[in-house]
């Protein structure tokens, strides 16, 4: 989460510093939200071109892991945290409060594009900078609880939580433990540092932290000057005139946290234009004999305080941390201190959910999204910042994917309660302000039967799948599988199947629930036309003299879906918008641009720096569709994965470890950027702008620029190459897509045109 802004600046200007070396042989448990938070601002790590291009930074793998392996070399461990499901109650004040953000931050983006067009390019960084921390400073100190839940394209930056999978990846990786807490991560930590046999020595995190009576908060760590910063909570109270602990926690409750927006009259000062200080709301505190209710009535008459029902919100942001809920070794939810806990906190918290659940969740099978739908009873989609508010957006995500989000909320339902299974859901898009749309989970098919049907066994695999080099956790081997009759024969579940062991075998059969779901596979198990169309697609890859890895079979299927929604052509759907193809005719305008597209749903490869070279933003928001749909597309697999698991059909001594592993198994856990498809675009303008752009050695001319164009770009060709190695697969999905698909011919086109320019 990010800091309290007040709070968190005041304490750092009285943290203590200490060596490194004297954590050595402890264990540090760190508030992963909080430390993805510091990543992204630091400067080894924030790329200001970032939010014009989508994706995670380039160098952000590479600062995690040689810090991690620094911590390690110095003897310390480390527990990482991550929030997980959403708590308390979302406000329509603070939708009011994200719409202005989102419109301030709006406009600073626009500034920013404005000046890119112009060519300012001394100019360009900084607005970009600017555009993204602007909305950072809006969010400080201002964290209602449903802000941290939001899409992170509502702010300039990415939000922490939309890289968790991410970071889980890279300690899974690097045999490092993570933990998702069932709900705030600073509750679990507070749990995890005083159990009767404690985890972890210290909390790194920030001072949201010290709501939880943690003693002592690291703050950061300084690996290049080998020191780093602590707070003491008694040293804070001491300096804040000897509170109490219980005086403590209303002060910083009133300050503002995720668990309570700031205090509307902390935010007024005297004097206009004069920041509001802790200070200042301490004095203010004093004066109400430093009790937040006398405060809260002291200012009863305030229209803010009012509006907010700001005391009501204090009583239950302070009952929340008290009654916070946490899991204990045994894998038991419930509340820090079930002894004076109240028979309500599910009214404070939130709905509660299985402890199989919770578990799973834990381990980071599942995201918290679909499990926050039916707690929550509320599905919101908000429109991405930076994205225009176009029809064809508005169509993808408010319907060409909600029957797939439906379908993701359906399965998991039908392993719950019938509390959830009879649920209904309230639909809320950016674009409809008054709408009664809802999701009746009680009138929807069951789908917990259909994949029920899956039984699968590799040691009766048949010799040439035995045999296949292709590595069975992938789309392409469920795939190939189902094309080998004696395979699909045997696929069937019996009353005496056995339950799924081996990692293989449970994911494969997870895809096989996915493509049939996707309407891959029929109920016999059998290749639909769009499966057949994929299988077609995915065999161009065996020809190919490009690098072929699991992330390409990944995007030639999220190409596939994109044709079938209707959303992956040339259309003019970012009229407004700059970055297009600039040359050629306007026939060559539409075919670079489908081809451009097309390269989006790959990923440039890039060296571990941050990003110079060309922006368009007509491709960042065709990016944003791909990014969309990959979304959804994880949401729906890791829910099929769950629902196996809360169904049985996978052996329970599978352990902590395997769980992890499945969780990354899994496809469409990498987000992509819109790097590749500017590359492809510059190269064809490039091109285009050539007297004689048809023959070979004007096209090596071109490529050999890319040097200049794309600085840091681990081989300008050997992206390309990969950019048009996908537009092969696509193109071959396009001419053996079902008939209900209208585009052939204009893909046959484009691909003709474009065999005189690669």
């Amino acid at each position: 989460m990010p800091p309290i802004r007040a709070l968190d600046d005041w304490a750092a200007s009285r943290a203590y510093s200490l060596a490194l070396s004297s954590l050595k042989g402890t264990v540090i448990g760190i508030d992963a939200t909080y430390y993805l938070h510091q990543h992204l601002h630091h400067p080894s790590t924030r790329e200001p071109l970032l939010i014009a291009l989508g994706g995670f930074p380039f160098a952000l793998r590479a600062n995690i892991e040689r810090e991690l392996k620094e911590l390690k070399e110095l003897g310390v461990g480390v527990l990482f945290v991550f929030d997980g499901l959403q708590f308390g109650v979302e406000e329509s004040q603070n939708r009011v409060r994200n719409e202005s953000r989102r419109a301030d931050s709006a406009r600073a983006f626009e500034q920013a594009w404005d000046l890119y067009d112009q060519q300012q390019a001394d100019q360009v960084v900084d607005a970009f900078s600017n555009a993204g921390e602007r909305s950072e400073i809006n969010r400080t100190g201002v964290n209602e609880i449903a802000d941290l839940f939001v899409p992170f394209e509502i702010t300039g930056n990415p939000e922490p939580v939309e890289f968790y999978r991410f970071l889980q990846r890279i300690l899974h990786e690097n045999n490092i433990d993570f933990f998702v807490a069932p709900y705030s991560a600073a509750a679990q930590l507070k749990y995890f540092e005083s159990a009767p046999k404690p985890f972890i020595d210290f909390v790194w995190g920030s001072t949201d932290v010290l709501l939880f009576d943690i003693e002592k908060v690291i703050l950061k760590l300084d690996l290049e000057a080998n020191q780093f910063f602590w707070v003491s909570k008694e040293n804070c109270k001491e300096e804040l005139g000897r509170l109490t602990s219980e005086q403590f926690l209303d002060f910083g409750l009133l300050l503002g946290s995720r668990f309570l927006r700031t205090f509307p009259p902390f935010e007024n000062p005297t004097f206009p234009g004069k920041p509001w200080n802790i200070r200042d709301a301490l004095n203010m505190f004093n004066n109400a004999n430093r009790h937040a209710t006398t405060l809260c009535s002291q200012f009863e008459e305030d229209r803010r305080v009012q509006d907010l029902q700001y005391l009501d919100r204090y009583k239950r942001a302070y009952m929340s941390v008290k009654h916070h809920v946490i899991t204990d070794p045994e894998g038991r939810v419930g509340p820090l201190d079930p002894e004076t806990a109240p028979s309500d906190v599910h009214e404070l918290i939130g709905q509660r959910l299985p402890e199989e659940l919770y578990y799973y969740m834990s381990r980071g099978i599942i995201g918290s999204n679909i499990p926050n739908y039916l707690t929550s009873g509320q599905l919101t989609v908000l429109l991405p910042f930076g994205v225009e508010d176009s029809d064809v957006y508005r169509h993808l995500t408010g319907d060409l994917l909600m029957p797939v989000r439906e379908q993701a909320i359906c399965l998991l339902s039908n392993c719950l309660h019938r509390f959830y299974q009879t649920k209904v859901i309230n639909v809320r898009l950016w674009y409809e302000e008054n709408t009664d749309r809802t999701m009746n989970l009680k009138t929807l098919p069951s789908l917990r039967e259909v994949l029920r049907t899956w039984r699968i066994s590799h040691k009766q695999l048949p010799s040439e799948l035995a045999n296949s080099q292709t590595s069975r956790a992938s789309l392409k081997f469920a795939i190939e599988s189902l094309k080998n009759s004696a395979f699909v024969s045997k696929t069937f579940a019996s009353k005496d199947s056995l339950p799924l062991s081996s990692e293989d075998e449970i994911v494969h059969q997870t895809i096989l629930g996915f493509l049939q779901l996707r309407g891959y596979v029929n109920n016999k198990h059998e290749l639909t036309d769009w499966g057949r169309c994929f299988s077609e697609a995915i065999n161009t890859l065996d020809t190919t003299k490009t690098p072929v890895d699991l992330q390409s079979f990944e995007s030639i299927f999220t190409a596939v879906e994109m044709l079938r929604l209707g959303v992956l052509g040339p259309n003019d759907w970012f009229p407004n918008h700059s970055g297009g193809p600039m040359r050629g005719s306007e026939e060559d305008k539409s075919y670079n641009l489908l081809v451009s597209r097309v390269a989006c749903i790959g990923k440039l490869k890039h060296k571990p720096i941050g990003y110079s070279g060309p922006l368009s933003r007509q491709l960042l928001s065709f990016r944003s569709l791909v990014a969309a749909v990959r979304r959804t597309l994880r949401e729906l697999i890791e829910v099929i994965l769950t629902s196996m698991l809360l169904s049985g059909e996978v052996d329970r001594s599978i352990g902590n470890e395997g769980l992890t592993a499945l969780a990354f198994k899994l496809p469409f856990i990498d987000d992509n950027d819109c790097g590749l498809g500017i590359a492809v675009r510059t190269y064809l303008d490039d091109l285009l702008y050539q007297p004689e752009s048809s023959s070979p050695k004007t096209r090596e001319e071109v490529r050999a620029k890319g040097k200049e164009w794309f600085q840091h770009s681990e081989s300008f060709e050997a992206n390309l190459d990969t950019a048009f190695t996908l537009w092969d697969a696509v193109y071959t999905a396009s001419q053996h897509a079902p008939k209900s698909f209208k585009g052939a011919k204009q893909w046959e086109d484009a691909n003709k045109w474009l065999a005189g320019q690669r």
